[in-house]
């Protein structure tokens, strides 16, 4: 299993029983809990001076301004997945939820399963790529190919890293860093999992920790076995040799 960061959960609830069972729950589940804010000027400040992955906040917050007003000044300051919390099923207020597109609407008290379920989906929803105005017909399983971004944990915020911008990946251990033309990206991850969200169609293994992006390399030196990707000069390992050959379009 990749060794991540706790994603970090903005609990808002006003009710200290269900905060509490919030709290407790996301610390099972592995999740780090934010909070909890009690009002929508504390939930806030918090979300302005934390990093925070997700929201999980209380339709009904008590105050000037309630859960649903709360939810789009959040998003107002920044993209953030967002799971409602309700004691209240009633059609009126999932009405107006409904156009913020929360990731979720649970119902008090949630389950823990539930709640886990629902954080997985928040997360998957929110990194996905949008979808196509109409649905294509799905490639066959021999040509398909990994997602063409990734949302890693930088500075607190989950960033979209394009994958067609990364030039290579080095391993560290348990850390691999993402190449770009104007930076690198750390992922606490080892390269057997990150490499698994790597499109096999673009990216080939040059070292036992190196793999490199195709559409970056600008010249491979065959004599001393150099690999010139974007700025980078990389050797290329005997036994990863022959496979980066094939793989390269060559003409002569």
């Amino acid at each position: 299993m990749a060794d991540a960061l706790p994603l970090r959960v903005l609990i808002v609830e006003d009710e200290p029983l269900y905060a509490d069972q919030l709290e407790l729950h996301l610390h099972k589940l592995g999740y780090e809990p934010v909070g909890p804010a009690t009002n929508a000027r504390t939930a806030l400040a918090l979300f302005r001076a934390e990093p925070v992955d997700l929201v999980l906040l209380d339709v009904q917050l008590r105050g000037a301004m309630d859960g649903i007003e709360l939810a789009a000044e959040l998003r107002a300051l920044r993209p953030v997945p967002l799971l409602f919390l309700t004691s209240l099923a009633d059609e009126a207020t999932f009405a107006r939820a409904r156009p913020l597109g929360p990731a979720a609407y649970l119902t008090k008290p949630v389950a823990a399963d539930a709640l886990q379920r629902a954080l997985a989906l928040a997360i998957d929803h929110f990194a996905a790529p949008p979808a196509p105005a109409e649905a294509s017909p799905e490639p066959p399983a021999a040509s398909r190919r990994a997602s063409d971004a990734l949302f890693v944990k930088e500075n607190g915020l989950l960033e979209k890293i394009c994958l067609g911008e990364v030039r290579s990946v080095e391993a560290h251990d348990k850390l691999c860093r993402l190449v770009l033309p104007d930076r690198t990206v750390q992922v606490r991850m080892a390269l057997r999992e990150l490499v698994h969200h790597l499109p096999a169609d673009r990216f080939v293994q040059i070292q036992r920790s190196y793999y490199v992006n195709l559409d970056h390399i600008r010249r491979l030196d065959p004599v001393r076995s150099v690999l010139q990707v974007g700025e980078q000069l990389l050797p290329v390992s005997e036994t990863f040799y022959a496979e980066l050959l094939r793989r390269l379009p060559t003409l002569g």
